[in-house]
Order: structure tokens, then C-alpha cells, then sequence
């Protein structure tokens, strides 16, 4: 048959390239909804956050209230200095844990790859627990305190370190990094339930408060610090959206394309570890936010990319964090719970359940 009458392979896919999809602009609207759906209901979780605590007030007086240059009142105090910090660092540390999840699900091509799963935020709660069992810590200084942020900071970069190291081994594959990564989380689990074993009561009671997570534990600097690391690694995150687009398609595709896969997995970790050492270290641990925030975004969009999966699954990530914990200050007030029980009763649900359609669809 002739060229003129049956076009060869490429002419038929330049024609499909051509061709204009008819459903794309229902897809368009559809994602413009979810986006302002999702906006939209950060906006009236922060509102209420704010307006909701030991002194309740309306969402008009919140608004007066970050009106700068008004005379500043007790309430205004209390909104603007004791809980507007702790919406910032939901919005930075959910965002954080959120992406983090997203991009180690890409590089180490595993649904379950996040920040938690690879024993990073164990490797905090070992640097805190050695600081406030080991070293002279007390409760009441300061100094004390940024010890044990620095402490959990370093044990989740040498843990990080740790994993990334598995990286260069030549023939290491990226699920065996996820394999790495729980045995790592498996020792510094011994290692912390160790030093707590030869602790005193006061000790154990310090760390295990310390391991549930708390956004009141950080001001206005540690926010800003968290929120800051945030917003210049989500940049960075969809400046590399097409790179890491190319890598979900095989690596040999990647690197047919002039990726290089090796580097752009290695920054990858060592920016994610970065990140999740500082929102770990400030807040103490948070898990699961990495495994809910984007499979819920995959979940209602199958095939999206990667520029639209990252900045809406930090999105979604801060949103979940402002309602978990908003509920776990008003669900058994006078009592707050720890952030970190919200979230696992949330995460271990969805981590369940990608199990089981993993294993459903290998069947």
C-alpha cells in the first residue's frame, strides 16, 4: 500500500499529537473546581481555626484582628501571636510532609514511599530522645529546647545520609531503598525503646510527648523558618515537574530524554530529608500526611502531572493538618490532643487501602 493512502507509524502519531482532545476542556473545568474547592476550604478551616480555641470569637473579629495597624487588644494578641503561628506551621509542615511524599513516590517509583515510611522522622525522634535522656536537658530552658530541636534535626539528616547512601551502590534498585530505609527505621526504633528503657519516668513521659507531634510547640520562628524551607522547595519542586514527569515513564525513557536520573533521584532525597528534618525537629512527628495528601489528589485525578499533582498535594496536605488540628482541639476540649493520633488514625486507613489495591491489582 502507498505512503499516500496509509501514513507510516510516526505520521500517525504527529496526527495524534495534532488532534485535539475532545475532552479536555471538561478536564480544565473540572480541575479548576477542585482548585478552588480546595483553596476555598483552606481559607474557612483557617478562619475557624483562628477564631476557635480557649476564647472563641467570630470570623469578622479575626479579620479585624490581622488588619495591621489597629490598637492591639488581648484578643487580637492571642490571634495574632499565639495562633496564627500555629495555622502557618500546619499550612508549612502539612505542605512539607505532603510534597515530600509526592516526589519520593515518583523517584523511588513505590505508592507507599513518604518521609515516615523511610524511617526519616524516626531518625528525629532518636536525636530528641538521646538529647533528653543522655544529655542535661531541662524542660524549663530555652537553650535546653533548641538542643533537642538540634539533636532531632541531625538524627534525621544522618538517617537520611544513611538511606542516600544505599543510592550509590551500583545495581541498588529504588524499591531496595525502600527496603533500606524500614530496616534503618527498625534500628532506630530498637535504639529509642533502649534509651527509654534505662530512662526515668519523667524522661520516658518527656519523649513520648515529644513523638506525638505538636504545632504549639514552635513560635513565630520556627513558622516562619518551616514555611520559608516550604515555599522555596515547592519552587524548586515544580521547576522539576517535567523531569519528574520523564522518570514516571521508565528510567530508560528518562534518560533517553537527557535526564539524569541518578542526580535527579539524589537531590531529590537529599532536599526531601532536608525539609522533613526541619518540620520534624520543630513540631516533633507527624506521619501518614505523605501517604493521604497525594493518592487523595491521584484518586480524583488519575493522570494528572506532575505540575498540577505537586502544588495541589501540598495544598491538600496543609488543609488536612488545619482540620486534624483543629479537631484535635476542640474534639475532647479542655483537652488537646497530639496532631500525630489524628493523623494515624487517618493514614493507617489509606495506607491499608493502597496496600490492598496494590495487591489487587498484581492478582
Amino acid at each position: 500500500m502507498s505512503s499516500r493512502t496509509e501514513p507510516n507509524a510516526l505520521g500517525r502519531c504527529r496526527a495524534g499529537l495534532r488532534r485535539p482532545d475532545p475532552g479536555l476542556p471538561m478536564k480544565k473545568n473540572k480541575r479548576f473546581v477542585f482548585i478552588v474547592s480546595l483553596v476555598g476550604a483552606t481559607l474557612v478551616l483557617s478562619i475557624w481555626s483562628l477564631a476557635s480555641g480557649s476564647i472563641d470569637c467570630s470570623p469578622l473579629e479575626v479579620i479585624k484582628a490581622l488588619i495591621p495597624g489597629r490598637p492591639e487588644t488581648d484578643l487580637s494578641y492571642l490571634i495574632v501571636h499565639l495562633r496564627l503561628p500555629r495555622l502557618i506551621a500546619a499550612l508549612a509542615v502539612g505542605g512539607i510532609l505532603a510534597l515530600n511524599g509526592a516526589v519520593l513516590q515518583n523517584v523511588l517509583v513505590n505508592p507507599l514511599a513518604s518521609s515516615f515510611t523511610l524511617g526519616i522522622t524516626q531518625g528525629a525522634a532518636f536525636g530528641a530522645c538521646l538529647a533528653m535522656i543522655v544529655l542535661p536537658v531541662n524542660a524549663a530552658s530555652h537553650v535546653s529546647l533548641s538542643l533537642v530541636t538540634m539533636c532531632a534535626f541531625c538524627g534525621s539528616i544522618l538517617t537520611s545520609l544513611a538511606v542516600m547512601s544505599f543510592s550509590l551502590l551500583r545495581g541498588m534498585t529504588p524499591q531496595g531503598l525502600i527496603l533500606a530505609g524500614v530496616a534503618i527505621s527498625a534500628l532506630l526504633s530498637a535504639c529509642t525503646m533502649s534509651l527509654q528503657y534505662f530512662a526515668s519516668d519523667v524522661q520516658v513521659v518527656s519523649t513520648m510527648f515529644w513523638t506525638f507531634g505538636d504545632l504549639g510547640r514552635g513560635g513565630w520562628r520556627e513558622s516562619t523558618i518551616t514555611m520559608s524551607l516550604f515555599l522555596v522547595w515547592l519552587g524548586l519542586a515544580i521547576y522539576l515537574a517535567w523531569d519528574f514527569e520523564a522518570l514516571k515513564w521508565g528510567e530508560n525513557q528518562a534518560q533517553a530524554l537527557g535526564i539524569n536520573t541518578k542526580r535527579l533521584r539524589f537531590f531529590s532525597l537529599l532536599l526531601t530529608a532536608l525539609t522533613t528534618a526541619a518540620a520534624t525537629a520543630f513540631f516533633g512527628v507527624i506521619g501518614f500526611v505523605g501517604l493521604i495528601a497525594p493518592h487523595m489528589v491521584r484518586l480524583a485525578f488519575p493522570r494528572a502531572g506532575h505540575m498540577f499533582l505537586l502544588p495541589c498535594a501540598a495544598l491538600f496536605g496543609g488543609t488536612f493538618i488545619i482540620a486534624a488540628d483543629l479537631l484535635a482541639r476542640t474534639m475532647l476540649y479542655p483537652l488537646v490532643l497530639p496532631i500525630g493520633i489524628i493523623c494515624a488514625f487517618a493514614g493507617v486507613p489509606m495506607f491499608l487501602f493502597l496496600l490492598i489495591k496494590s495487591a489487587m491489582s498484581y492478582a
